[in-house]
C-alpha cells in the first residue's frame, strides 16, 4: 500500500463570502493562508486552518478576476482579470502599487518566473507576455506567440515556460535558447502542472481527460477519466508525494486516481453544489473552490 492519505469525506473548514464563482486559489509559501480570485471582481485572503476570512481586496478590477499569485514573502500579490488588466497589490495596505496594461483581450492566468523578478501572463489574445517587476516601464519585455487561440493556462519550470491553449497546443518555450516545442493534444487545455520530481506533466483537456505526459519528450504515460470537464477550465494536481491525482469536476465532485494504475480512488467525493474549478495542496491539506462561491478545506481522515 502507498503511504499517502486521501482527504476525508467531510471538509475540515468551509469558507464563505464570495458572491460569485471562485476561479483561482493560491497558497502562501508557508502554508498559513490562501488567496482566492472570484467572478465577483474581488480577491480575498483567508486562514484555511481556522476558517477565518482575513481581508477583501476590491475596487480595481471591473470584471471577473481570473487568477491570483502571492509573492514568497507574502507582502505583495498579483491579480489578472477579464478587464485585460494585471495589478500588483500591497497586502498590508490593500492598495494597488502597479498596473500592467498591454493585453488586448482578457487575461486568463499568471505565473512567476524562476526568481519572482519576472511575471508572465496568458491571455485570450493568443499571447503570453513577460513583465519585469523591477523595471518601471509599462510595457512587457517580451511577447510570446505561437498559439492560434486563447492561452488558458501556463506554468514555469526552471527556464522553461509551458502553456496550454484552446487550440490544443501544449507549448514549451525555452526563452534563453529561443526555441518553441509544441505537442498537439487535439483538445482545449485547461490545466497544466508538473510532478514534484519534475519528470511528468499533468495536463487536463476539455474532453473529460487528464493526461500524464513524459516531461522530456511529451509521450503519454497514462490518462485518467471519470470526472466531467467539457465547458470550463478545471484544475488537476498531483499530491505532494506524487502518489495520486486530484481533480475538480463540473459535476461538483472531487475525483482522485492512483498515479500509476490510473484507478479511481474513493475520497472526498461530493465536494460542492456546482463545478469544482480549482484545487491546490499544501502538504496533506487540500483546498478546493467552486462555481458555487464556496471554498472547502480537506484533510486526511484521522482513522487508521
Amino acid at each position: 500500500m502507498a503511504s499517502f492519505k486521501l482527504p476525508g469525506p467531510e471538509p475540515a473548514q468551509t469558507l464563505e463570502g464570495h458572491e460569485g464563482a471562485v476561479l483561482s486559489l493560491s497558497w502562501t509559501k508557508n502554508g498559513q493562508y490562501i488567496m482566492t480570485a472570484s467572478q465577483d471582481k474581488s480577491v480575498r485572503l483567508w486562514n484555511p486552518h481556522s476558517g477565518k476570512h482575513i481581508k477583501k481586496f476590491a475596487g480595481c478590477h471591473n470584471q471577473e478576476v481570473n487568477d491570483v499569485l502571492i509573492a514568497d514573502d507574502n507582502s505583495k500579490f498579483v491579480s489578472c482579470g477579464s478587464d485585460k488588466l494585471i495589478f500588483q497589490w500591497d497586502v498590508t495596505s490593500g492598495q494597488v502599487v502597479r498596473k500592467f496594461t498591454g493585453h488586448e483581450r482578457k487575461v486568463n492566468a499568471l505565473a512567476f518566473g524562476p526568481k519572482e523578478e519576472v511575471l508572465l501572463s496568458a491571455s485570450h489574445d493568443k499571447t503570453v507576455r513577460i513583465w519585469d517587476l523591477r523595471a518601471r516601464g509599462k510595457g512587457p519585455i517580451q511577447v510570446l506567440t505561437g498559439a492560434v487561440d486563447s492561452v488558458l493556462c501556463l506554468m514555469t519550470h526552471g527556464d522553461e515556460i509551458i502553456t496550454g491553449s484552446v487550440d490544443g497546443g501544449l507549448r514549451s518555450y525555452d526563452v534563453r535558447q529561443g526555441q518553441l516545442v509544441t505537442d498537439q493534444l487535439q483538445q482545449p487545455i485547461g490545466s497544466i502542472s508538473v510532478s514534484n520530481d519534475g519528470q511528468c506533466l499533468l495536463v487536463s483537456t476539455l474532453d473529460s481527460h487528464i493526461h500524464l505526459l513524459e516531461h522530456l519528450d511529451g509521450s503519454e504515460l497514462t490518462s485518467y477519466t471519470g470526472h466531467t470537464n467539457k465547458r470550463v477550465k478545471v484544475q488537476s494536481a498531483l499530491d505532494p508525494t506524487d502518489s495520486f491525482i486530484a481533480s475538480g469536476s463540473e459535476d461538483g465532485k472531487l475525483h482522485f486516481w492512483e498515479l500509476v494504475e490510473a484507478t479511481p480512488l474513493a475520497g472526498a467525493q461530493q465536494g460542492h453544489s456546482a463545478a469544482v474549478l480549482c484545487l491546490a495542496f499544501f502538504e496533506e491539506t487540500l483546498v478546493s473552490a467552486s462555481a458555487d462561491g464556496v471554498i472547502k478545506v480537506w484533510r486526511p481522515s484521522s482513522g487508521c
